[in-house]
């Protein structure tokens, strides 16, 4: 009986050291300095009406965080769509597309100059499966990646993440046509981040 009585309560301080634990490695993934940037960045691009992409950004910190910890992330590159290009329902809610296509619009790699940016340049996604690509040449006064013009100056920069404005959603489709096209061109360069 007093072995049973011993046993438990090594199992209550074995599972309370444990919660400890866990509680601990919890509070510091969220509230470190670059998870804080992450929630400063979403509550700019709410306010600035950027209310879809925020929404999306909230659900995506998991994410982001694990990207932060696995590859030694030193900063994002957000690219916010405005609000009318996530399509509404027959209701008028806005309907989120695809947690994957939205990975196209956050890159790993903070991108403080795009205009820095040549033609045929490959910037990577958190999604695992596409990359996007400059598409705008060196005389454009306008920057492009996949044929979507990306709106200057940044709505939010912090050192950590930095956010573009957006008219439209970036499509698989388009990333990746657009990117094996420009892979089998004559000149083709490749900036990935250290992952």
């Amino acid at each position: 009986m007093g072995a049973l009585k011993y046993f438990s309560l090594f199992i209550v301080v074995a599972f309370a050291s444990l919660s400890a634990t866990i509680s601990a490695s919890v509070y510091r993934r969220y509230h470190s300095p670059e998870m804080q940037s992450v929630t400063n960045a979403i509550h700019t691009m709410y306010n600035k009406g950027y209310i879809a992409m925020s929404a999306f950004t909230v659900g995506m910190q998991d994410h982001l965080s694990e990207w932060s910890e696995r590859y030694d992330v030193t900063g994002f590159t957000i690219f916010a769509p405005i609000n009318s290009a996530f399509i509404p329902d027959i209701s008028g809610n806005v309907v989120i597309p695809s947690d994957e296509k939205l990975y196209l619009h956050c890159s790993p790699v903070r991108y403080n100059s795009l205009f820095a940016l040549r033609f045929k340049t490959e910037i990577p996604t958190v999604s695992h499966k596409y990359n996007l690509i400059v598409t705008s040449g060196l005389l454009d006064y306008d920057i492009s990646i996949c044929n979507v013009k990306i709106s200057s100056p940044p709505i939010y920069d912090d050192g950590y993440v930095i956010v573009y404005s957006i008219g439209q959603l970036f499509s698989f489709s388009s990333a990746k046509d657009i990117v094996a096209a420009y892979r089998n061109s004559s000149s083709y360069r490749v900036i990935h981040a250290e992952l």
